[in-house]
Protein backbone atom coordinates (compact mmCIF):
# COMPACT_ATOMS: atom_id res chain seq x y z
CA UNK A 1 0.00 0.00 0.00
CA UNK A 2 1.39 3.47 -1.07
CA UNK A 3 2.70 5.11 2.35
CA UNK A 4 0.31 7.91 3.67
CA UNK A 5 0.59 10.75 6.00
CA UNK A 6 -2.18 10.20 8.65
CA UNK A 7 -1.79 13.05 11.41
CA UNK A 8 -5.57 10.63 13.01
CA UNK A 9 -4.22 7.74 13.33
CA UNK A 10 -0.54 7.78 12.87
CA UNK A 11 -0.11 7.49 16.84
CA UNK A 12 -1.42 4.05 16.40
CA UNK A 13 0.25 0.89 17.00
CA UNK A 14 -1.93 -0.88 14.77
CA UNK A 15 -2.28 -4.80 14.44
CA UNK A 16 -2.53 -5.62 10.54
CA UNK A 17 -6.64 -5.94 9.56
CA UNK A 18 -5.23 -8.68 6.63
CA UNK A 19 -2.42 -10.89 8.16
CA UNK A 20 -2.98 -13.77 10.83
CA UNK A 21 -3.05 -12.31 14.43
CA UNK A 22 0.57 -14.73 14.87
CA UNK A 23 2.58 -12.51 12.60
CA UNK A 24 4.24 -9.55 13.13
CA UNK A 25 2.94 -6.43 11.33
CA UNK A 26 5.20 -4.89 8.24
CA UNK A 27 4.88 -1.15 8.01
CA UNK A 28 2.63 -1.41 5.36
CA UNK A 29 0.32 -3.05 7.83
CA UNK A 30 0.61 -0.89 10.05
CA UNK A 31 -1.49 2.02 7.63
CA UNK A 32 -4.00 -0.78 6.61
CA UNK A 33 -6.89 0.45 8.80
CA UNK A 34 -6.28 3.92 7.84
CA UNK A 35 -8.90 3.77 5.01
CA UNK A 36 -11.48 2.73 7.32
CA UNK A 37 -10.63 5.47 9.86
CA UNK A 38 -10.13 8.31 7.95
CA UNK A 39 -11.64 8.00 4.56
CA UNK A 40 -11.81 11.30 3.30
CA UNK A 41 -8.41 11.82 4.05
CA UNK A 42 -6.97 9.06 2.28
CA UNK A 43 -9.06 9.57 -0.59
CA UNK A 44 -7.45 12.22 -1.17
CA UNK A 45 -4.10 11.49 -0.40
CA UNK A 46 -4.38 8.51 -2.61
CA UNK A 47 -5.63 10.95 -5.68
CA UNK A 48 -9.37 10.24 -5.45
CA UNK A 49 -11.77 13.18 -7.10
CA UNK A 50 -12.61 14.69 -3.54
CA UNK A 51 -14.29 17.81 -4.99
CA UNK A 52 -18.45 17.37 -4.40
CA UNK A 53 -20.88 19.22 -2.33
CA UNK A 54 -23.22 17.34 0.04
CA UNK A 55 -23.91 14.64 -2.44
CA UNK A 56 -26.90 13.16 -0.59
CA UNK A 57 -30.40 10.38 -1.65
CA UNK A 58 -29.98 7.90 -3.40
CA UNK A 59 -32.29 5.18 -5.61
CA UNK A 60 -31.74 2.77 -8.20
CA UNK A 61 -33.02 1.72 -11.64
CA UNK A 62 -32.12 -2.15 -11.88
CA UNK A 63 -33.73 -2.53 -15.79
CA UNK A 64 -31.19 0.25 -16.69
CA UNK A 65 -28.58 -0.12 -14.38
CA UNK A 66 -28.59 3.70 -13.68
CA UNK A 67 -28.08 5.49 -9.70
CA UNK A 68 -29.81 8.17 -9.29
CA UNK A 69 -27.98 10.71 -7.36
CA UNK A 70 -29.11 13.64 -5.44
CA UNK A 71 -26.75 16.82 -5.33
CA UNK A 72 -27.98 19.48 -2.71
CA UNK A 73 -26.00 22.54 -4.73
CA UNK A 74 -23.21 22.64 -7.43
CA UNK A 75 -21.32 24.63 -5.08
CA UNK A 76 -17.88 24.63 -3.42
CA UNK A 77 -15.41 22.24 -4.85
CA UNK A 78 -17.96 21.66 -7.97
CA UNK A 79 -18.19 25.44 -8.85
CA UNK A 80 -14.36 26.81 -7.81
CA UNK A 81 -12.65 26.03 -11.11
CA UNK A 82 -10.16 23.42 -10.16
CA UNK A 83 -9.89 20.10 -10.13
CA UNK A 84 -12.01 17.40 -11.54
CA UNK A 85 -15.32 18.97 -11.50
CA UNK A 86 -16.15 22.46 -12.91
CA UNK A 87 -19.26 23.25 -13.18
CA UNK A 88 -21.10 26.72 -13.17
CA UNK A 89 -22.31 27.66 -9.53
CA UNK A 90 -25.77 26.68 -9.09
CA UNK A 91 -27.25 27.14 -5.24
CA UNK A 92 -30.31 25.09 -6.82
CA UNK A 93 -28.71 21.40 -7.13
CA UNK A 94 -29.53 19.09 -9.21
CA UNK A 95 -29.77 15.19 -9.89
CA UNK A 96 -27.19 13.05 -11.50
CA UNK A 97 -27.24 9.80 -12.96
CA UNK A 98 -24.55 7.15 -12.81
CA UNK A 99 -24.76 4.87 -15.44
CA UNK A 100 -23.49 0.94 -14.11
CA UNK A 101 -21.78 -1.18 -15.92
CA UNK A 102 -22.67 -5.25 -15.70
CA UNK A 103 -20.35 -5.75 -12.36
CA UNK A 104 -21.65 -2.92 -11.10
CA UNK A 105 -19.43 0.02 -11.56
CA UNK A 106 -20.37 3.27 -12.38
CA UNK A 107 -18.65 4.17 -15.25
CA UNK A 108 -20.47 7.51 -16.47
CA UNK A 109 -22.23 10.72 -14.34
CA UNK A 110 -24.87 13.06 -16.15
CA UNK A 111 -26.71 15.90 -14.58
CA UNK A 112 -30.55 14.95 -15.86
CA UNK A 113 -32.05 17.31 -13.84
CA UNK A 114 -31.49 20.91 -12.19
CA UNK A 115 -33.30 23.90 -10.12
CA UNK A 116 -33.33 27.41 -11.62
CA UNK A 117 -31.47 29.94 -9.94
CA UNK A 118 -32.76 33.86 -10.04
CA UNK A 119 -30.58 36.10 -12.02
CA UNK A 120 -28.73 36.86 -8.90
CA UNK A 121 -28.19 33.91 -8.03
CA UNK A 122 -29.26 33.64 -4.89
CA UNK A 123 -32.62 32.00 -4.67
CA UNK A 124 -34.81 29.16 -7.12
CA UNK A 125 -37.26 29.20 -9.23
CA UNK A 126 -40.30 28.12 -7.02
CA UNK A 127 -41.33 25.68 -10.20
CA UNK A 128 -37.90 23.61 -9.97
CA UNK A 129 -35.66 21.92 -7.70
CA UNK A 130 -34.19 23.79 -4.72
CA UNK A 131 -31.78 21.19 -3.19
CA UNK A 132 -33.00 18.25 -3.90
CA UNK A 133 -32.18 15.72 -0.73
CA UNK A 134 -34.33 12.41 -0.32
CA UNK A 135 -34.74 9.78 -3.80
CA UNK A 136 -37.15 7.31 -3.93
CA UNK A 137 -37.76 5.16 -7.39
CA UNK A 138 -41.57 4.06 -7.44
CA UNK A 139 -42.63 1.15 -9.50
CA UNK A 140 -44.18 3.28 -12.11
CA UNK A 141 -40.77 4.60 -13.15
CA UNK A 142 -40.92 7.85 -11.25
CA UNK A 143 -38.38 9.76 -9.35
CA UNK A 144 -39.45 11.09 -6.15
CA UNK A 145 -37.26 13.83 -4.82
CA UNK A 146 -37.84 15.75 -1.69
CA UNK A 147 -35.88 19.41 -0.58
CA UNK A 148 -34.02 20.44 1.97
CA UNK A 149 -32.97 23.80 0.79
CA UNK A 150 -34.60 27.14 1.78
CA UNK A 151 -36.90 26.13 4.57
CA UNK A 152 -39.95 28.29 4.13
CA UNK A 153 -40.79 26.02 0.89
CA UNK A 154 -39.54 22.94 0.67
CA UNK A 155 -41.41 20.57 -1.88
CA UNK A 156 -41.47 16.79 -2.58
CA UNK A 157 -41.51 16.54 -6.70
CA UNK A 158 -42.20 13.66 -8.28
CA UNK A 159 -40.38 13.55 -11.60
CA UNK A 160 -41.23 11.48 -14.87
CA UNK A 161 -38.05 9.81 -15.99
CA UNK A 162 -39.90 9.12 -19.40
CA UNK A 163 -41.16 12.01 -20.36
CA UNK A 164 -39.33 14.68 -18.00
CA UNK A 165 -42.19 16.22 -16.60
CA UNK A 166 -41.73 17.72 -12.75
CA UNK A 167 -45.01 17.83 -10.84
CA UNK A 168 -45.33 19.49 -7.23
CA UNK A 169 -46.96 16.96 -4.79
CA UNK A 170 -46.46 18.53 -1.35
CA UNK A 171 -45.10 21.55 0.66
CA UNK A 172 -44.07 20.92 4.08
CA UNK A 173 -44.72 24.22 6.65
CA UNK A 174 -42.76 26.29 7.21
CA UNK A 175 -38.83 26.07 8.52
CA UNK A 176 -39.32 22.21 7.64
CA UNK A 177 -37.26 19.59 5.48
CA UNK A 178 -38.86 16.36 3.40
CA UNK A 179 -37.48 13.48 4.88
CA UNK A 180 -37.92 10.05 4.94
CA UNK A 181 -39.16 9.17 1.67
CA UNK A 182 -40.21 5.76 1.49
CA UNK A 183 -42.86 3.68 -0.89
CA UNK A 184 -43.86 0.24 0.22
CA UNK A 185 -44.74 -2.78 -1.89
CA UNK A 186 -47.99 -1.75 -1.44
CA UNK A 187 -47.76 1.88 -2.79
CA UNK A 188 -48.15 3.58 0.50
CA UNK A 189 -45.72 6.40 0.37
CA UNK A 190 -44.31 7.33 3.80
CA UNK A 191 -42.68 10.90 4.72
CA UNK A 192 -41.41 12.87 7.22
CA UNK A 193 -41.50 16.56 8.18
CA UNK A 194 -37.92 17.59 9.75
CA UNK A 195 -37.42 20.04 11.91
CA UNK A 196 -41.05 22.58 11.41
CA UNK A 197 -41.25 25.80 13.29
CA UNK A 198 -42.77 25.32 16.78
CA UNK A 199 -45.21 28.19 15.76
CA UNK A 200 -46.82 26.23 12.89
CA UNK A 201 -50.32 24.75 13.20
CA UNK A 202 -50.78 22.06 15.22
CA UNK A 203 -50.04 19.04 14.43
CA UNK A 204 -47.37 19.78 12.23
CA UNK A 205 -45.44 22.41 15.12
CA UNK A 206 -43.73 19.17 15.69
CA UNK A 207 -41.04 16.59 13.95
CA UNK A 208 -43.40 14.15 12.44
CA UNK A 209 -42.97 11.02 10.85
CA UNK A 210 -46.13 9.46 8.65
CA UNK A 211 -47.46 8.33 5.66
CA UNK A 212 -50.22 8.98 2.86
CA UNK A 213 -53.60 6.78 2.47
CA UNK A 214 -55.54 6.57 0.11
CA UNK A 215 -53.16 7.17 -2.14
CA UNK A 216 -51.17 4.62 -4.15
CA UNK A 217 -47.50 6.29 -5.36
CA UNK A 218 -46.79 3.20 -7.15
CA UNK A 219 -49.41 3.27 -9.97
CA UNK A 220 -51.65 6.86 -8.94
CA UNK A 221 -51.57 9.68 -10.98
CA UNK A 222 -52.22 13.38 -9.42
CA UNK A 223 -53.35 17.10 -10.34
CA UNK A 224 -50.33 19.07 -9.52
CA UNK A 225 -50.21 20.90 -6.50
CA UNK A 226 -50.20 25.14 -7.12
CA UNK A 227 -48.23 26.68 -4.74
CA UNK A 228 -46.81 30.61 -5.42
CA UNK A 229 -43.38 30.10 -3.07
CA UNK A 230 -45.47 31.61 0.21
CA UNK A 231 -44.49 30.42 4.24
CA UNK A 232 -46.69 27.84 4.74
CA UNK A 233 -47.99 27.47 8.66
CA UNK A 234 -49.44 23.76 7.65
CA UNK A 235 -48.70 20.83 5.43
CA UNK A 236 -50.13 20.94 1.69
CA UNK A 237 -50.15 17.98 -0.40
CA UNK A 238 -51.99 16.76 -3.68
CA UNK A 239 -53.87 13.47 -3.12
CA UNK A 240 -54.43 11.33 -0.14
CA UNK A 241 -54.85 11.66 3.38
CA UNK A 242 -51.78 12.25 5.87
CA UNK A 243 -51.91 10.05 8.54
CA UNK A 244 -49.60 10.58 11.52
CA UNK A 245 -47.97 7.19 13.19
CA UNK A 246 -45.20 9.91 15.52
CA UNK A 247 -43.82 12.55 16.34
CA UNK A 248 -40.96 14.44 18.26
CA UNK A 249 -41.37 13.60 22.26
CA UNK A 250 -44.92 11.85 22.01
CA UNK A 251 -45.18 8.53 23.55
CA UNK A 252 -41.12 8.65 23.83
CA UNK A 253 -40.49 9.18 20.20
CA UNK A 254 -37.16 10.59 19.40
CA UNK A 255 -36.51 10.70 22.78
CA UNK A 256 -32.76 10.00 23.04
CA UNK A 257 -31.68 9.00 26.55
CA UNK A 258 -28.10 10.05 28.68
CA UNK A 259 -26.66 7.51 30.95
CA UNK A 260 -27.38 9.56 34.19
CA UNK A 261 -31.43 9.44 33.20
CA UNK A 262 -31.30 12.74 31.54
CA UNK A 263 -32.51 12.61 27.63
CA UNK A 264 -33.07 14.99 25.16
CA UNK A 265 -35.84 15.22 22.36
CA UNK A 266 -35.14 15.02 18.81
CA UNK A 267 -37.52 17.48 16.39
CA UNK A 268 -35.35 15.67 13.62
CA UNK A 269 -36.88 12.66 11.80
CA UNK A 270 -34.96 11.52 8.89
CA UNK A 271 -35.00 8.18 7.40
CA UNK A 272 -38.30 5.77 7.55
CA UNK A 273 -37.08 2.17 6.85
CA UNK A 274 -39.80 -0.49 6.28
CA UNK A 275 -39.23 -4.13 7.04
CA UNK A 276 -41.67 -6.39 6.01
CA UNK A 277 -42.48 -9.02 9.27
CA UNK A 278 -45.19 -10.77 7.33
CA UNK A 279 -48.79 -10.16 5.27
CA UNK A 280 -50.02 -6.41 6.23
CA UNK A 281 -47.17 -6.06 8.92
CA UNK A 282 -43.83 -4.38 9.38
CA UNK A 283 -41.30 -2.88 11.89
CA UNK A 284 -40.95 0.85 10.60
CA UNK A 285 -37.68 2.28 11.89
CA UNK A 286 -36.98 5.85 12.14
CA UNK A 287 -34.12 8.05 12.48
CA UNK A 288 -33.70 10.80 14.48
CA UNK A 289 -30.84 13.35 13.28
CA UNK A 290 -29.10 14.59 16.40
CA UNK A 291 -25.90 14.34 18.59
CA UNK A 292 -26.59 11.38 20.23
CA UNK A 293 -28.67 10.12 17.98
CA UNK A 294 -31.77 7.45 17.98
CA UNK A 295 -33.41 5.39 15.68
CA UNK A 296 -37.14 4.68 16.92
CA UNK A 297 -39.06 1.37 16.17
CA UNK A 298 -42.58 1.49 15.37
CA UNK A 299 -44.43 -2.32 15.13
CA UNK A 300 -47.14 -1.54 12.00
CA UNK A 301 -50.37 -3.65 11.24
CA UNK A 302 -51.75 -2.49 7.83
CA UNK A 303 -55.68 -2.94 8.07
CA UNK A 304 -57.91 -1.45 5.29
CA UNK A 305 -55.54 0.25 3.66
CA UNK A 306 -54.68 1.64 6.63
CA UNK A 307 -51.04 1.11 8.85
CA UNK A 308 -51.80 1.64 12.70
CA UNK A 309 -49.13 1.27 15.19
CA UNK A 310 -49.32 -2.15 17.39
CA UNK A 311 -48.05 -0.18 20.56
CA UNK A 312 -45.68 2.74 21.85
CA UNK A 313 -42.58 3.66 19.80
CA UNK A 314 -39.33 2.46 21.67
CA UNK A 315 -36.17 3.91 20.90
CA UNK A 316 -32.97 1.41 19.59
CA UNK A 317 -30.58 0.29 22.36
CA UNK A 318 -26.82 1.12 20.56
CA UNK A 319 -25.05 1.06 23.79
CA UNK A 320 -23.45 -2.36 22.64
CA UNK A 321 -21.78 -0.22 19.66
CA UNK A 322 -21.43 2.97 22.09
CA UNK A 323 -24.44 5.33 20.28
CA UNK A 324 -24.82 6.50 17.11
CA UNK A 325 -24.87 10.42 15.83
CA UNK A 326 -26.39 12.12 12.85
CA UNK A 327 -28.50 9.56 11.84
CA UNK A 328 -29.54 10.62 8.77
CA UNK A 329 -30.41 8.96 5.49
CA UNK A 330 -30.86 4.91 5.54
CA UNK A 331 -32.58 2.31 3.70
CA UNK A 332 -33.03 -1.66 3.78
CA UNK A 333 -31.44 -4.57 2.41
CA UNK A 334 -33.31 -7.30 0.34
CA UNK A 335 -32.93 -10.21 3.05
CA UNK A 336 -34.53 -7.40 5.66
CA UNK A 337 -32.23 -5.17 7.75
CA UNK A 338 -32.47 -1.60 7.70
CA UNK A 339 -29.26 0.91 7.87
CA UNK A 340 -28.63 3.55 9.42
CA UNK A 341 -26.14 5.93 8.79
CA UNK A 342 -24.14 8.57 10.70
CA UNK A 343 -23.10 11.83 8.46
CA UNK A 344 -20.46 14.60 10.16
CA UNK A 345 -17.91 12.93 11.78
CA UNK A 346 -15.32 15.20 13.36
CA UNK A 347 -12.29 14.72 11.44
CA UNK A 348 -10.09 17.54 13.74
CA UNK A 349 -9.71 18.08 17.21
CA UNK A 350 -10.86 21.17 17.53
CA UNK A 351 -14.30 19.47 15.94
CA UNK A 352 -14.16 16.65 18.86
CA UNK A 353 -13.29 18.93 21.35
CA UNK A 354 -16.90 20.40 21.23
CA UNK A 355 -18.84 17.22 20.25
CA UNK A 356 -17.19 15.05 23.12
CA UNK A 357 -18.79 16.17 26.09
CA UNK A 358 -22.51 15.26 24.98
CA UNK A 359 -20.81 11.88 23.81
CA UNK A 360 -19.57 10.90 26.72
CA UNK A 361 -22.55 12.05 28.82
CA UNK A 362 -24.75 10.27 26.72
CA UNK A 363 -22.46 6.96 27.52
CA UNK A 364 -21.58 7.26 30.66
CA UNK A 365 -18.23 7.00 29.65
CA UNK A 366 -15.36 8.51 28.00
CA UNK A 367 -16.49 8.89 23.95
CA UNK A 368 -14.02 7.98 21.94
CA UNK A 369 -14.78 9.72 17.92
CA UNK A 370 -13.68 6.64 15.75
CA UNK A 371 -16.57 5.17 17.26
CA UNK A 372 -18.89 7.40 14.55
CA UNK A 373 -19.29 8.09 11.07
CA UNK A 374 -20.55 4.12 10.13
CA UNK A 375 -22.84 2.91 8.55
CA UNK A 376 -24.71 0.51 10.97
CA UNK A 377 -26.96 -2.30 10.63
CA UNK A 378 -30.53 -3.33 12.26
CA UNK A 379 -31.83 -6.65 11.97
CA UNK A 380 -35.24 -7.21 13.88
CA UNK A 381 -35.48 -10.18 16.40
CA UNK A 382 -38.62 -10.92 18.38
CA UNK A 383 -38.81 -8.20 21.45
CA UNK A 384 -36.06 -6.30 19.90
CA UNK A 385 -32.93 -6.09 17.32
CA UNK A 386 -29.29 -6.45 17.10
CA UNK A 387 -27.14 -4.11 15.81
CA UNK A 388 -23.70 -4.21 14.01
CA UNK A 389 -21.83 -0.75 12.97
CA UNK A 390 -19.84 -1.72 9.65
CA UNK A 391 -16.19 -0.14 10.10
CA UNK A 392 -15.11 -2.26 7.15
CA UNK A 393 -17.51 0.17 5.01
CA UNK A 394 -15.20 3.19 6.15
CA UNK A 395 -15.53 6.49 8.51
CA UNK A 396 -17.40 9.31 6.34
CA UNK A 397 -19.94 11.62 6.40
CA UNK A 398 -22.24 8.90 4.61
CA UNK A 399 -25.61 10.54 4.01
CA UNK A 400 -26.84 6.99 3.16
CA UNK A 401 -25.95 3.45 1.84
CA UNK A 402 -27.23 1.71 -0.84
CA UNK A 403 -26.95 -1.92 -1.62
CA UNK A 404 -27.61 -3.05 -5.60
CA UNK A 405 -29.05 -6.29 -6.26
CA UNK A 406 -26.14 -8.57 -6.34
CA UNK A 407 -26.39 -7.98 -1.90
CA UNK A 408 -22.55 -6.83 -2.30
CA UNK A 409 -21.80 -4.09 -4.13
CA UNK A 410 -22.90 -0.89 -1.95
CA UNK A 411 -22.62 3.06 -2.90
CA UNK A 412 -23.54 6.19 -0.59
CA UNK A 413 -24.31 9.63 -0.71
CA UNK A 414 -21.16 11.47 1.36
CA UNK A 415 -23.10 14.88 2.63
CA UNK A 416 -20.58 17.84 2.78
CA UNK A 417 -17.92 19.73 1.33
CA UNK A 418 -15.01 18.74 -1.13
CA UNK A 419 -16.31 15.26 -0.66
CA UNK A 420 -15.84 11.34 -2.42
CA UNK A 421 -17.82 9.32 -4.13
CA UNK A 422 -17.73 5.68 -2.82
CA UNK A 423 -18.48 2.33 -3.44
CA UNK A 424 -17.66 -0.66 -1.34
CA UNK A 425 -18.27 -4.07 -2.42
CA UNK A 426 -19.11 -7.21 0.17
CA UNK A 427 -17.04 -10.57 0.10
CA UNK A 428 -20.06 -12.62 0.48
CA UNK A 429 -23.69 -11.48 -0.37
CA UNK A 430 -25.50 -10.49 2.33
CA UNK A 431 -23.18 -10.28 4.67
CA UNK A 432 -21.28 -6.59 5.11
CA UNK A 433 -18.74 -6.87 8.12
CA UNK A 434 -15.80 -7.35 5.26
CA UNK A 435 -14.88 -6.03 1.94
CA UNK A 436 -13.17 -3.78 -0.21
CA UNK A 437 -13.68 0.45 -0.27
CA UNK A 438 -12.94 2.28 -3.19
CA UNK A 439 -12.98 6.16 -4.41
CA UNK A 440 -14.09 7.48 -7.98
CA UNK A 441 -11.84 9.32 -9.86
CA UNK A 442 -13.32 11.46 -12.40
CA UNK A 443 -12.88 12.75 -15.74
CA UNK A 444 -15.16 15.41 -17.49
CA UNK A 445 -15.90 15.51 -20.80
CA UNK A 446 -18.54 17.57 -22.64
CA UNK A 447 -21.47 16.83 -23.28
CA UNK A 448 -24.31 18.53 -25.18
CA UNK A 449 -27.02 15.58 -23.98
CA UNK A 450 -26.51 16.85 -19.67
CA UNK A 451 -28.47 19.57 -18.52
CA UNK A 452 -25.02 21.10 -17.77
CA UNK A 453 -23.22 20.33 -20.26
CA UNK A 454 -20.62 18.21 -18.79
CA UNK A 455 -20.70 14.46 -17.88
CA UNK A 456 -17.73 12.65 -16.30
CA UNK A 457 -16.04 9.35 -17.11
CA UNK A 458 -15.70 6.82 -13.88
CA UNK A 459 -13.00 5.04 -12.92
CA UNK A 460 -11.83 3.53 -9.32
CA UNK A 461 -9.43 3.48 -7.11
CA UNK A 462 -9.19 0.50 -3.92
CA UNK A 463 -8.21 2.25 -0.82
CA UNK A 464 -7.85 -1.23 1.05
CA UNK A 465 -9.83 -4.65 2.26
CA UNK A 466 -11.37 -3.69 5.38
CA UNK A 467 -12.93 -6.64 8.26
CA UNK A 468 -15.04 -4.79 10.63
CA UNK A 469 -13.98 -6.94 14.03
CA UNK A 470 -10.33 -5.88 13.04
CA UNK A 471 -11.04 -2.49 12.72
CA UNK A 472 -13.47 -2.41 15.56
CA UNK A 473 -10.29 -3.88 17.61
CA UNK A 474 -7.77 -0.95 16.49
CA UNK A 475 -10.44 1.53 17.08
CA UNK A 476 -10.78 0.46 20.69
CA UNK A 477 -6.72 0.92 21.09
CA UNK A 478 -7.82 4.59 21.20
CA UNK A 479 -10.54 4.66 24.09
Amino acid sequence: MKKLLLPLTAALALTACNQPATQTPTAEAENVVAPFLDTNHVARAMGGTLEWNKMEGLAYDAGSRTLYIAVTAFSGGMSDGQGDIQLAKNPCGGIMAAQLDEKLNATRLTTILAGKPSADGKTCDVGGLNSPDNLFLDKKGRLWIGEDGDDTRNTLWVYDLKTKALKRFAVVPNGAEVTGLRISEQGDLFMNVQHPEPDNAAPYHLGTVGVFIGFNANTDDFTELPYDGSPLKTFKFAAGQYQILAQSGVKGAGVIANADGTASTSTNPDANMLLSTGSDAAVLYSNWENRPGGVSRLDLKRVGGVWTAQGDPSMVDFAGVNGTWNNCNGSVTRWGTALTSEEYPTEDDAGWAKAEPAMTKHLGKKANRYDYGYITEITPRAGGQSVAKHYAMGRNSYEMALVLPDNKTVYFGDDGNMRGMYKFVADKAEDLSAGTLYVAKLAQVDDSASVTGKSWNVSWIKLGHGVDSEIGQAIRRLD
